[in-house]
């Protein structure tokens, strides 16, 4: 089962609670928080990138208060433009640095496209 499934048409936005491996909610109180989309966990090349820290910061948020380890991402449409016609299992990949940038968290979810986007 995937963590999130697209159809064609879908706006949604994605909302995300970040939680350590005992289910503790992560605090992001000046955190940079980032989500990579990418074919594979593997793969270096990215379809988008949002980032609390400048990369596509319009589009990703950390909900108040930053200790509920809430992120929503809004995927546009132009995120699409290079996938537009796939559709398949691929990966978001989160990762959120401390404001010393020392990694605090990396974690990856599986998106399902189930049609062509556009």
């Amino acid at each position: 089962m995937s963590d999130i499934t697209i159809k064609k048409g879908d706006t949604r936005v994605w909302s995300f609670t970040l939680s350590d491996a005992s289910s503790t909610k992560l605090n992001l109180t000046s955190a940079t928080v980032q989500f990579r989309l990418k074919q594979s966990e593997e793969d270096t090349n990215n379809f988008f990138v949002r980032s609390t820290g400048g990369t596509g910061s319009d589009y990703i948020s950390i909900t108040s208060p930053a200790t509920s380890g809430i992120v929503t991402v809004t995927p546009t449409a132009s995120d699409w433009t290079a996938i537009s016609d796939w559709y398949g299992c691929f990966v978001g990949e989160w990762k959120v640095t401390d404001s010393n940038g020392i990694i605090q968290y990396t974690n990856d979810v599986e998106i399902n496209i189930e049609q062509a986007l556009i």
